[in-house]
């Protein structure tokens, strides 16, 4: 099992939406008792505080239900209970290190390693506002994690509001080649080959809200992924 801990100043926006994300991809990928996670603060301004409202909101927006959640502030067994502590900042990273020490096991890391963007923060929306991005980049490196301790490759579409877009989703995460352009007999080709023939995927629908024709695609890409891997 991989256990892992999200960790930011309050445990009420970045930490505990890392956490219900992660435990959302996981749940998609039916690999739930692989995994135990968690979130937790560095301080103990917001003990017992529930998930901010606007992060709760963007949670419940994308069907994800943060009900019962409490904000907790870390401890130092900690560090030998979880196999990987993610801070949100550098800041995080430094109070995670006055409370554990040295790092022998190599357990300390920045989520937005996890999404190619090594050295970089998930801006703390109490203080900049944009909910949104946070979510954005917290998703991107939950994504990414997943990919990381399981292979699993998550093709999140929740965005999507015409079929270009849809198609730079499948750009971004598949081995597709700009000539291919718009065609599902390129996308079962690249699924039927070798490189990604073992691979597990998430699929993330775009969301009610988004134009009629572009969720029938959405569904038109499913049976293909569906018929490449039978």
């Amino acid at each position: 099992m991989t256990k892992i801990l999200f960790v930011c100043h309050g445990n009420i926006c970045r930490s505990p939406t890392a956490e219900f994300i992660m435990k959302d991809l996981v749940c998609r990928a039916g690999l739930e008792a692989e995994y135990e996670i968690a979130s937790a603060a560095t301080h103990s301004d917001e003990l017992g505080s529930g998930v901010y409202p606007p992060a709760a909101r963007l949670l419940s927006e994308h069907g994800i239900d943060c009900s019962g959640k409490r904000a907790r502030r870390m401890i130092k067994d900690d560090y030998e209970k979880y196999d990987l502590l993610i801070g949100m900042d550098q800041a995080n990273l430094r109070d995670m290190s006055r409370l554990f020490g040295p790092d022998p096991a190599g357990k300390l890391h920045l989520l937005m390693e996890y999404a190619g963007r090594s050295g970089k923060a998930v801006a703390d929306p109490w203080y900049t506002r944009d909910f949104q991005r946070s979510w954005q980049d917290i998703s991107d490196g939950c994504q990414g994690l997943l990919e990381k301790c399981s292979g699993v490759l998550t093709l999140d579409f929740s965005s999507c509001r015409d079929k270009k877009s849809l198609y730079a989703v499948l750009r971004a995460k598949m081995d597709w080649q700009d000539w291919y352009g718009e065609n599902l007999d390129a996308l079962y080709d690249i699924l039927t080959g070798l490189p990604h023939k073992g691979l597990r995927f998430v699929f993330i629908a775009p969301s009610p809200a988004a134009p009629e024709p572009v969720r029938a695609y959405f569904e038109k890409i499913l049976r293909t992924f569906d018929e490449a891997r039978k």
